[in-house]
């Protein structure tokens, strides 16, 4: 299929914890060649991997990174009525620096966004009442339906 069939820049962004254990890592290399291979038969016009903290203070008086993101992947979908959750959780944890309990946003091992532009038109892992889809899953769904996220997509323009 060719990019040309998009209107926008595909480009997908896989976001990885650094400390994964060795199953995980194996998996996180079969994933990003496979994204690699989705660029090189043109489904995609880019692919990034990018290295996120396991948690992150949601608390904190400044905003990271982690939580805009996660800002942008709650908007597309309440828009697509999924649910991110159980893959991004709050817990209460206790600061190593104050001893007091302070709120973290639980970050995914694994998290594909896909993008057509400036706009978010997927995210895995995601949930709805018909099940889940897991980051293989949605790269399995590009692999052999790339027209299907087009159809299916719900759009969200992603916070710089």
């Amino acid at each position: 299929m060719s990019n040309s069939e998009y209107p926008g820049h595909r480009r997908a962004v896989f976001f990885v914890r650094a400390d994964l254990p060795a199953p995980s890592a194996r998996r996180r290399e079969a994933l990003e060649e496979a994204l690699r291979n989705l660029v090189d038969a043109g489904v995609l016009d880019d692919v990034e991997t990018v290295v996120w903290d396991k948690r992150v203070c949601a608390d904190s008086p400044a905003e990271s990174t982690e939580e805009n993101r996660y800002e942008d992947f709650r908007e597309w979908a309440g828009q697509a009525h999924v649910s991110l959750a159980p893959f991004f959780d709050t817990r209460e944890c206790y600061s190593t620096t104050t001893g007091e309990k302070e709120t973290h946003l639980v970050m995914p091992t694994m998290c594909l966004a896909v993008c057509e532009g400036d706009e978010l038109v997927r995210v895995a892992p995601h949930a709805d009442a018909g099940g889940t889809e897991s980051v293989t899953e949605c790269v399995e769904r590009l692999s052999s339906r790339p027209d299907v996220l087009r159809k299916e997509a719900t759009r969200v323009t992603m916070a710089e």
